[in-house]
């Protein structure tokens, strides 16, 4: 068996795929990775403020809102190379997918989550990260349960039954790429740095299941909620999940064996 071969079942059984080196640390892409960085910052430190209102400040995970930077590491990363190595480990057409292109932050000092899916199983999408610097432990490495993806795990079976398996802490050097279904149970990690952790985040699903995709690509840079979103409510729930974890779980637990 050849490594595609091997790739692409360790993808079905495994839910993710990380490809090392990638994308090729040309001038190009070294330049878009450093500007998104750089504007990422400025606009964190000058907006703060208003940072700290929305919904996942406290966790410290955001999303970073595309404009066209984010889109063009997309092309970069979509040359015919990628384009067959993707279809023959995912068989699915990139023409035939939608793409949402943005962005995950971690913020310094912040962003323990709990383990969680990326939507339910039947929406069947993929998830494409981008690492534009290094992903290490200090940084809020994504933790994923590998074979988590392929079948409906309500909340109180992954505790029961998932939560103690072997888990991966997902490092990235510069130009990696991380393909991993949205049904991959995972979470984030503290960003034990003094830096913003900064992943591309492209979101891919279907046309069909989706024919009035639409994507605002903005003139600049923006920092957004993510997880949890600013109402009052999604701000108590935030609260409770990071000062009274126990309680957080349970709720969830009790609330996944009702439904």
């Amino acid at each position: 068996m050849n490594k595609d071969s091997l790739d692409k079942t360790f993808f079905k059984e495994n839910g993710y795929i990380q490809l090392n080196n990638i994308i090729k640390q040309d001038n190009e892409f070294n330049k878009l990775s450093q500007e998104i960085i750089r504007e990422t910052n400025v606009y964190y430190q000058k907006n703060l403020a208003d940072i700290k209102k929305l919904g996942g400040y406290l966790t410290g995970n955001l999303e970073l809102l595309p404009d066209k930077k984010i889109k063009d590491i997309w092309n970069i990363l979509c040359n015919e190379e990628f384009k067959k190595k993707f279809e023959f480990l995912t068989e699915k057409k990139i023409s035939d997918l939608n793409i949402k292109y943005t962005g995950n932050i971690v913020l310094p000092k912040k962003g323990y989550q709990h383990f969680h899916t990326d939507g339910p199983l039947k929406s069947n999408r993929l998830i494409v990260n981008v690492a534009i610097h290094q992903i290490n432990k200090t940084n809020a490495p994504t933790e994923i349960v590998p074979s988590t993806h392929n079948r409906k795990i309500k909340f109180w079976k992954f505790y029961l039954y998932e939560f103690f398996k072997k888990k991966k802490f997902v490092e990235m050097n510069i130009g990696d790429v991380l393909i991993r279904n949205h049904s991959l149970w995972h979470r984030g990690t503290k960003n034990k740095s003094d830096n913003l952790r900064i992943l591309l985040f492209f979101l891919l699903t279907e046309k069909s299941a989706d024919p009035n995709f639409k994507q605002t690509i903005n003139k600049n840079l923006l920092i957004g909620e993510n997880q949890f979103k600013s109402s009052y409510k999604q701000k108590v729930k935030e609260l409770i999940s990071i000062y009274l974890a126990p309680v957080y779980i349970f709720y969830r637990i009790i609330s996944s064996l009702i439904k």
